[in-house]
């Protein structure tokens, strides 16, 4: 009897245990649909590396070689922004201090206007009101001290000569294109010219089209040649070497002859833009510039260095955020500089390296799991995992200026780099993430918000492909949109 007793208790017991298992999601998950987009990926000789963690606790939720070494590209740029506004928070602003060096005689200055090199790349851009307006500020103050006539130059103190034009392990081929413009110590109107051809109707397509540049002060050596038998139309520029300029082909096929093509290029010397914006800033006022031959009424005193204005950047949270939905090179450069200059007190590369990996240390991130050599990414000696950058966006959002960072990162659909990429009702808005992009190379990383979910309402996370080809039959951007997608919308488990 006691046999028989038993064997009903223990069906009952099954059968109540059964009751209380946890239910499986239906359908597809997010580790089954990501792993099916990296097979995809890798069947086709391409490198595939994915972390994901809990944005409150750092849990890890999802993980696929996130150890491997990739480059990185513009997810560099989450490395230097953070790092700077850990260093001086997201309220501080570049201060560049303008002087008159010289005397002034009745309306006539005699003297030099001096800059000081702030290191701000907003300096003289477009993209912000207040330093777009550079040049009229130090010609208004000038105008308020009663200088009518002037006979000297606009010098730029604080720059050094021996600094590198370039990162290290940039590309040469790119040295030409505003995406590469040199970090320079003085920056102004982000080192940028624009170089627009036309060709009016009826001109020979062959000869020489018309060449203009923007701003109309500026001047930049351009040699531009035309080739008539390409495969296709486009404008390609290279650096001279050995000298200063650019030479450009304009190629298009025999039967197009296309009119007007236009590119930003790469100035040498932001010095020479700022003097000739100030310049032509005075005229417009009336304030005319007289030849240095002119001799100097005597006697004339020597005067110390007069103060004229301050040129105030956007906070440091405004011009993160123009770096990261941008991508902006330049900017990213010159912030991971102050931040070095910060942390060693000198600006350079390898104190950049040094000063990186400290901060890197700080938040527990070891060296073979991120590599920096440059703020912005060009570099292709920078190396990545994507459990390293998964590290530096989790440890910012605990940290006070965690929300200027995470409001500078493009949102899929609606602004920055990522404006154009597909979404849903169900995704619009919930995906943040900055890319990168090398040749063969595509990364992001970023945050995603889960509606719904309770117990990781918001995860962090990487993703990295290597050896990418044009021809794959899943793309980069495809399987970031579903990857993304994924995360936002199927269950973890």
């Amino acid at each position: 009897m006691r046999r028989v007793l038993i064997v009903p208790l223990v069906l009952a017991s099954l059968s109540l245990a059964g009751c209380f298992r946890a239910k499986r999601p239906e359908g597809p998950t997010f580790p089954s649909l990501a792993q099916s987009l990296f097979d995809t990926v890798e069947d086709e000789g391409a490198l595939a590396s994915a972390y994901v963690v809990d944005a409150q606790t750092g849990e890890p939720l999802f993980h696929h070689r996130e150890h491997m070494r990739l480059l990185p590209a513009s997810t560099m740029k989450v490395v230097s922004t953070a790092s700077v506004l850990s260093a001086l928070g997201p309220d501080f602003r570049y201060q560049t201090p303008v002087s008159l060096e010289g005397t002034k005689v009745d309306g006539l200055f005699l003297g030099d206007v001096v800059v000081e090199a702030s290191g701000d790349p907003s300096l003289g851009s477009w993209r912000f009101p207040e330093t777009a307006l550079a040049c009229d500020q130090v010609a208004d103050a000038m105008q308020a001290r009663g200088i009518q006539q002037w006979r000297g130059q606009v010098r730029v103190r604080g720059t050094d000569d021996s600094d590198l034009p370039f990162g290290p392990g940039w590309a040469w081929d790119d040295a030409a294109y505003a995406y590469s413009a040199a970090p320079t110590a003085f920056v102004f109107r982000e080192n940028v010219v624009d170089l627009s051809l036309s060709r009016a109707d009826g001109a020979d397509c062959a000869k020489p089209p018309t060449v203009q540049l923007t701003p109309a002060f500026a001047s930049l050596p351009t040699v531009v040649s035309v080739d008539m038998n390409a495969e296709r139309a486009n404008l390609a520029c290279m650096r001279q070497r050995g000298g200063p300029g650019v030479h450009c082909v304009w190629r298009s096929p025999a039967n197009q002859c296309p009119r007007t093509a236009t590119v930003k290029l790469a100035v040498d010397e932001p010095q020479a833009l700022f003097s000739a914006c100030v310049e032509e800033a005075l005229v417009k006022r009336g304030v005319r510039r007289l030849p240095m031959t002119l001799e100097a009424p005597a006697p004339l005193r020597p005067s110390t260095p007069e103060p004229l204005v301050t040129l105030v950047s956007p906070t440091l949270a405004e011009l993160v955020k123009a770096t990261n939905k941008e991508s902006l090179n330049l900017y990213a450069e010159r912030l991971g500089l102050r931040f070095t200059r910060e942390r060693t007190g000198t600006e350079s590369y390898p104190s950049l390296r040094s000063a990186m990996a400290a901060e890197l240390t700080r938040r527990g991130i070891p060296a073979r799991d991120l590599r920096p050599v440059d703020g912005s990414g060009l570099s292709r000696y920078n190396m990545a995992t994507a459990r390293g950058m998964v590290r530096v966006l989790f440890t910012s959002l605990r940290e006070p200026y965690g929300n200027a960072l995470l409001d500078s990162l493009p949102v899929a659909g609606q602004d920055g780099t990522l404006a154009t990429r597909p979404v849903t009702p169900g995704t619009a808005g919930r995906i943040r993430a900055k890319t990168g992009t090398l040749s063969g190379q595509r990364c992001f990383v970023g945050v995603v918000d889960r509606p719904g979910d309770s117990q990781h309402p918001r995860v962090v996370f990487a993703l990295m492909l290597g050896n990418m080809d044009e021809g794959t039959a899943l793309p980069s951007s495809e399987a970031f949109d579903r990857f993304a997608a994924a995360l936002v919308e199927l269950p973890l488990h």
